[in-house]
């Protein structure tokens, strides 16, 4: 089967099994009834609106319960969005976080064949389509889903600096790391997960970069700040918005009571949404594998395992926040595949092989129906996701 022949039979599957997943949602959630209002007011007052709000935000407590409005590399796609669609509801913009999800699986796909081999990609891909977490998040009118397709594609990218070294693959890396920015802050935070996977690049896999690497590096960050800047009406204003936004997460009372925690919260969240995959990596992770999956396997690991301590430092704590991480989780709960259906003789390979993917995708449904449907979780904090788990008894006595 050739590439495109399988990235379209993907395709095809993803739509098939996420598209009913998308009706009968009710989207009321505070941010996604935020973004729906951002992208009309930069549909109707353009920068000047966006200022505008940005001008009251230190005093206006509404706005401070909101996200970012300076949040423009995904404002100005649900403002796109909404248009196209005839209407600016949390319906018509839960659709773009439907297509990236589609998106995430496709090159999430990709980059595991970049990474390990088309077995690998295969089985990798299957996993991404029945994934909790992204599937969950997936048909909420919210920037996950896109703020994860944009954080992927700059490892993506930065992957390929490194395997190819072509003009085309680093201005992608930088136009990838500039949306980033725009989409995120905790973007920055690709900068030293990069730096770790490089020392494994260069040290282990004894690959070398283009001279040019550093160019989309340094140029995102300052094109950037001078959009931000810009939109502030001077850096003044820009410091200010963030301090503000810095001091609010001890203040906000959501943000105090369910996104904060150490860093191995984490750990717990990936293991409440999905614990058989998320066992199944721990085992593929370290399992002995073949080369060509080995460094695969062992990048996977790297930026899981960074992403995982990098964002855990921040202010919040919410799972959504590493959803491109999962790709990577999903990489290793492959690897594990592999191993066991090698190691269990040829007689019985093929039986393991295909009971282990049924196995990992009938829980993974499974915990998506539990956690995202019947425990109508809109936002996967730790105590909600232990609460949809029945961990939780909340019914009055």
């Amino acid at each position: 089967m050739s590439s495109k022949t399988w990235m379209l039979w993907l395709l095809i599957i993803t739509v098939a099994v996420r598209l009913p997943t998308m009706f009968g949602v009710k989207r009321t959630g505070w941010d996604e009834r935020a973004y729906v209002v951002f992208a009309q007011t930069l549909d109707k007052g353009g920068v000047s609106g966006i200022r505008q709000w940005m001008h009251d935000y230190p005093t206006n407590e509404t706005l401070q319960k909101s996200p970012l409005l300076l949040r423009v590399g995904f404002i100005v796609p649900a403002m796109l969005t909404c248009k196209i669609l005839g209407g600016f509801n949390a319906d018509n913009l839960a659709w773009l976080s439907f297509v990236c999800g589609v998106a995430l699986v496709l090159l999430g796909a990709q980059f595991a064949e970049n990474l390990s081999g088309r077995r690998m990609s295969i089985l990798c891909g299957i996993l991404l389509i029945t994934s909790p977490l992204a599937a969950g998040l997936s048909r909420r009118a919210m920037q996950d889903a896109f703020a994860a397709l944009i954080f992927l594609a700059c490892l993506y990218f930065f992957d390929q600096c490194w395997r190819r070294r072509s003009v085309l693959t680093h201005v992608s890396l930088g136009i990838c790391l500039c949306l980033a920015l725009l989409t995120k802050e905790s973007a920055l935070l690709l900068y030293p997960m990069m730096a770790i996977a490089a020392a494994y690049y260069y040290r282990a896999m004894k690959l070398r970069p283009s001279r040019w690497l550093v160019l989309p590096l340094v140029a995102a960050p300052l094109i950037y700040l001078l959009i931000e800047i810009g939109i502030c009406g001077g850096i003044g204003n820009f410091i200010g918005t963030y301090r503000t936004y810095a001091s609010l997460q001890q203040k906000l009372d959501y943000t105090v009571h369910y996104e904060k925690g150490p860093w191995f919260r984490y750990l717990l969240d990936f293991l409440a949404i999905a614990p058989v995959v998320f066992i199944a990596a721990i085992i593929g992770f370290f399992a002995r594998s073949e080369e060509p999956i080995r460094h695969g396997r062992n990048l996977a690991l790297i930026y899981f395992a960074s992403g995982l301590l990098l964002f855990g430092q921040m202010p919040i704590v919410n799972v959504r926040l590493l959803l491109f991480v999962d790709m990577f989780l999903r990489l290793g709960a492959a690897a594990a595949i592999a191993y066991f259906a090698a190691q269990s003789g040829e007689k019985w390979s093929r039986r393991i092989f295909y009971l282990s993917i049924g196995l990992l995708v009938l829980t993974d449904a499974w915990q998506f129906y539990q956690i995202f449907v019947v425990g109508n979780v809109y936002s996967p904090t730790t105590f909600l996701l232990l609460r949809a788990e029945g961990f939780y008894d909340i019914r009055p006595q």
